[in-house]
């Protein structure tokens, strides 16, 4: 009998130690061991990205169908500096960059705006990127608490690779 506790604890610890290498070596993630989305992300240096997006643009005013399309457009996210940018037809772009907040896997860029457009104000310009699954959706906050989603789809890490 105590050589069958002696093996069953033995391998109780053999396979602790490869659970508790397993973690350290980020194979396995457990829940509850206190770990967050957050830290699994890296919030430093600069972030490129090719998005593949979805834009809607109104035609005639917001009361006419959408035009839809399929655009590539480059997004970048700088950490040091808490700011972001994307190119495209609403864009908040590398010249008059955005606001960089971050929550967990979802990074967010805001910026305050005032013009018109499709017969209403436009008062903030917005996009987001969660890192957990590369999804991009940008709004513009309308006047009267209203929001106008234009565009949504998935961005991929841009490696720059020596040639």
């Amino acid at each position: 009998m105590k050589k069958i506790v002696e093996i069953a604890l033995a391998g109780f610890v053999a396979a602790a130690a490869l659970v508790l290498l397993a973690k350290v070596t980020g194979i396995i993630n457990l829940p509850g061991s206190g770990a967050s989305n957050a830290t699994q992300f890296h919030n430093n240096g600069a972030l490129e990205l090719v998005c593949n997006l979805e834009v809607k643009r109104p035609t005639n005013g917001l009361s006419q169908p959408l035009e839809v399309s399929n655009m590539v457009m480059p997004a970048g996210i700088d950490f040091n500096e808490g700011t972001g940018w994307y190119t495209g037809e609403y864009a908040i772009s590398t010249n008059r960059k955005g606001t960089l907040t971050i929550q967990g896997s979802v990074l967010e860029v805001s910026r305050p705006t005032m013009f018109s457009r499709y017969g209403m104000n436009i008062i903030g310009e917005h996009f987001t990127l969660n890192r957990a699954n590369g999804e991009f959706r940008q709004w513009l906050d309308l006047k009267d608490s209203k929001k106008l989603e234009l565009i949504s789809g998935n961005c991929m890490r841009l490696e720059k690779k020596p040639f």
